[in-house]
């Protein structure tokens, strides 16, 4: 099917979606766009782990990223899901300053807290009312690089599905263990009970140092808001507190760059040191 107007209702769909988190919520959708995005999509599509809708793509768009994009492919993956636009529609509904022309309507997962999708020594990081969402897409790409077993948001954070969370990504939102759980105290006590040690990064000179801390067995590690960090009574819940030393002149790190440097100890050079 070729669609050239921005009154058909996929596209109005599409458009609501771009631009509303009370849509994406009422709908339980949300939207992929660029060449290499809908790609990772099309591949957790044919391994049953994405769920998608609609999917859209100027024809110049097919031919320019063929090498992340089998035209063939792509049209019959989705099984009549599939349209071409007309190339002026496709600049129209973009989110990006110069489009790719391919987009894609996908449905959200499941990703309400569960604690049997916890592992009882994963390495685990919590996002406490990350509000940026530049920085939870980075460090969800960070989690995924460096094989943390989940993420957990918490505490109202950033829409996970804002369009600029989902770019910043990278693909690793089709990937990760994301989770989602808003009571942070309920979170706390299931990660007691399932014997993983939670740990909260704080700007602390009592706090450990995030290069001696110990993250042996299953350990969780809670970064805070961008500009308050982690309120108090939740630091309490926490078992222990870790920091990351400074050395110049400033006293803390964006919350992304923290996130991976905690990362990064927690897991390929924590594990390395600990063995």
């Amino acid at each position: 099917m070729h669609i050239s107007s921005r009154d058909n209702p996929k596209i109005k769909l599409y458009l609501r979606l771009l631009s509303s988190k009370k849509a994406r919520q009422a709908e339980g959708m949300f939207v992929i766009e660029g060449a290499r995005l809908c790609a990772d999509a099309v591949t957790e599509y044919k391994k049953g782990r994405l769920d998608i809708y609609a999917a859209f793509a100027a024809p110049s768009a097919l031919e320019k990223y063929g090498d992340y994009i089998d035209p063939q492919l792509f049209s019959d993956c989705f099984e009549g899901k599939f349209h071409t636009l007309d190339e002026a529609l496709a600049g129209k509904i973009c989110d990006t300053k110069e489009t790719q022309g391919i987009f894609i309507i996908a449905k959200m997962p499941d990703n309400i807290f569960k604690e049997s999708s916890i592992k009882s020594d994963g390495r685990y990081l919590v996002l406490d009312n990350v509000q940026d969402p530049g920085n939870v897409g980075t460090i969800l790409r960070t989690a995924d690089a460096v094989g943390a077993d989940g993420v957990i948001l918490s505490n109202n954070c950033c829409d996970l599905y804002n369009p600029k969370t989902v770019r910043a990504t990278m693909g690793s939102l089709f990937r990760l263990n994301i989770l989602v759980c808003n009571d942070f105290e309920k979170l706390c006590t299931a990660f007691d009970r399932i014997g993983v040690k939670t740990m909260a990064a704080v700007v602390d000179s009592d706090a450990v140092s995030v290069e001696s801390a110990d993250y042996s067995g299953g350990c969780a590690v809670v970064i805070g808001n961008e500009g308050s960090g982690i309120p108090k009574e939740h630091v309490s819940l926490c078992r222990e507190k870790i920091t990351i030393r400074m050395s110049g002149n400033a006293n803390s790190l964006n919350a992304a760059m923290a996130a991976g440097i905690i990362l990064w100890e927690m897991t390929d050079k924590g594990k390395s040191r600990m063995s």
